[in-house]
């Protein structure tokens, strides 16, 4: 796991987690005993999970939450144990984020893609669990002092070593270019519905209302589940409960494609 032009070298390791999918680390750092805010996620079961940074990290379980993409998400997923060869210490290391996303998320962001803009694009079809890549992300403020912090670096790089012994996909994602403060506000009137009912009967409404179709637009298909405000609500919460997807790269705008994304024997016999 190291090269030889390396002085330190990963003599161990081995990981902490909790039970179920509850975050492993409800502490904000060393000073403090409680996390600095909670969010609930609609792909956590509504679970309230710890953030630490308002502009970063939150932001981006904001988004990834909202995206079509990932199947589930979770923050501080567990804690990775270390040590250096010859160190008499052990290092600990909790990364930020937990997605279980489609290959071509992942593929994606590898390829540097900005965060925002792979959340923003559609997506057609079910993502069934077992199908998706489990991925890691380290969010990093742009202003983060850590950065440039030599024994930080050389820790990062063990824990990036580590996770490429074991074939687990680490990302660590800025501030800049990966958060987009417009975008955040199209996710913002998004997040109006996160939390509403989505039942057989909606479900069967938004059915009726494609037809034999596959696609829609964000205004025709608000307005055959009831219009303003109603029907563009119960959109946005088929959206976050994965049964549309939402076009987002334009934003909320009235000609955004709207995708069905289960197609079931019923809507084929419309």
């Amino acid at each position: 796991m190291s090269e030889t032009t390396d002085p330190y070298i990963v003599d161990n390791f081995g990981f902490g987690r909790a039970e179920g999918d509850a975050p492993v680390r409800w502490v904000a750092n060393g000073r403090r005993t409680h996390p600095v805010g909670l969010i609930p996620l609609n792909k956590l079961r509504f679970h309230g999970v710890p953030w630490e940074s308002r502009d970063v990290e939150r932001n981006a379980l904001r988004m990834l939450s909202a995206c079509s993409r990932v199947v589930r998400i979770n923050s501080q997923p567990h804690s990775l144990f270390f040590a250096f060869r010859g160190i008499n210490w052990q290092f600990r290391y909790t990364p930020d984020i937990l997605a279980h996303v489609h290959p071509s998320f992942l593929d994606e962001l590898l390829e540097g893609r900005p965060l925002y803009e792979a959340v923003a694009e559609p997506f057609k079809s079910e993502i069934a669990f077992e199908d998706a890549r489990p991925v890691l992300f380290e969010m990093k403020a742009n202003s983060d002092k850590s950065l440039d912090d030599p024994s930080d670096q050389t820790k990062l790089n063990a824990v990036k070593a580590i996770y490429d012994h074991i074939d687990q996909p680490f990302l660590i994602l800025k501030e800049r270019p990966h958060i987009d403060a417009d975008f955040l506000s199209v996710i913002t009137h998004l997040e109006a519905a996160a939390r509403d009912h989505v039942g057989d009967l909606e479900r069967s409404r938004c059915l009726f209302a494609y037809g034999r179709e596959r696609c829609m637009t964000y205004r025709t298909l608000s307005e055959a589940l009831g219009g303003q405000p109603k029907g563009e609500r119960l959109v946005k919460a088929l959206h976050f409960k994965q049964f549309v997807s939402i076009d987002l790269r334009r934003g909320l705008v009235p000609s955004a494609p709207v995708w069905l994304r289960r197609r079931t024997e019923f809507a084929l016999d419309v």
